[in-house]
């Protein structure tokens, strides 16, 4: 699933860093060198797709990697948040979490393009994920 992120994320050299993540247990199936994602991070992703509304408004915030975002599009398939010139860009598929992030170099529409395809790939083909073996 490494590779999976290299290929799909990673090379458009607009994702600074990615992770898939399991929607049943968070458990991390993949991530990028460097990138680390606490138990509380995964909370609040939870959070957030929950109560797309709240986080939407700023009563629910969202961290990552200890540094806290402000939410500019959630729903229940996507979130979409900002500090300053860096960003998340995080897409539910049916069974995981694609979690990535991007720096104030990148362009934030080529990071959330990507993730947004591998959700929409890897949900019309539902085993992508779940039978890919690390």
């Amino acid at each position: 699933m490494n590779q999976l992120l290299q290929e799909a994320l990673l090379s458009t050299h607009h994702v600074q860093h990615a992770a898939i993540i399991k929607r049943k247990d968070g458990s991390i199936k993949a991530k990028s060198p460097l990138f680390e994602i606490t138990p509380m991070d995964y909370t609040k992703i939870l959070i957030a797709f929950e109560s797309p509304r709240d986080v939407r408004t700023g009563e629910a915030a969202i961290t990552l990697m200890d540094m806290a975002y402000r939410a500019v599009r959630a729903d229940n398939l996507s979130l979409y948040a900002k500090n300053d010139k860096s960003g998340i860009i995080v897409a539910k598929t049916h069974g995981h979490y694609i979690v990535s992030t991007y720096d104030g170099t990148m362009f934030a529409s080529v990071c959330a393009e990507a993730v947004e395809k591998l959700g929409m790939f890897s949900t019309s083909q539902k085993i992508l994920l779940t039978n890919t073996r690390k």
